[in-house]
């Protein structure tokens, strides 16, 4: 993950600790079962993809959103990413793949994910994989103390 950000250029970005992951995420084993884990939320899954070496050599996050007009259910991919030593051997698309399938399994209408306009190589992979860009909407955020402003906020 800091490795991502890094690669973003946004390096301070990952605040997330070790418990902060183990306490809302859930890892999928090969047989597609959710790890059985104590506590938390895991309201995010994650996919991880080993190199034939036996490392970790790339990880997908996700987790379910609810598509109104359709009234079912989509995936959200968080999160790719492929150490640069293991890029250009397909582990990033197994990885998009192996999303896609968990959505087909639960049923999903769609999936769908952000990516930084700067990151070129990534976007020529997605639009390879034939994911189109929804130019017709614009990204919001309301995070920190905007957020906590905003939910603070008295109506006059």
């Amino acid at each position: 993950m800091r490795a991502t950000a890094a690669e973003q250029n946004v390096p301070d970005a990952v605040t997330a600790t070790e418990a902060d992951l183990i306490n809302t995420l859930a890892f999928e084993r090969h047989s597609g079962d959710p790890e059985n884990q104590t506590g938390g939320t895991h309201s995010g899954k994650a996919l991880l993809i080993e190199a034939p070496e036996g490392e970790v050599a790339g990880m997908a996050f996700y987790f379910t959103t609810y598509v109104a007009w359709a009234a079912k259910s989509g995936i959200c991919l968080e999160d790719l990413y492929v150490l640069p030593k293991y890029r250009c051997r397909g582990y990033a698309r197994l990885l998009v793949q192996g999303v896609a399938r968990k959505a087909e399994e639960l049923g999903c209408t769609r999936m769908e994910w952000l990516c930084y306009k700067e990151n070129h190589r990534a976007l020529k992979f997605y639009r390879g994989i034939g994911a189109k860009e929804m130019d017709a909407l614009t990204f919001l955020r309301l995070d920190g103390d905007s957020m906590a402003k905003f939910a603070n906020e008295t109506v006059s």
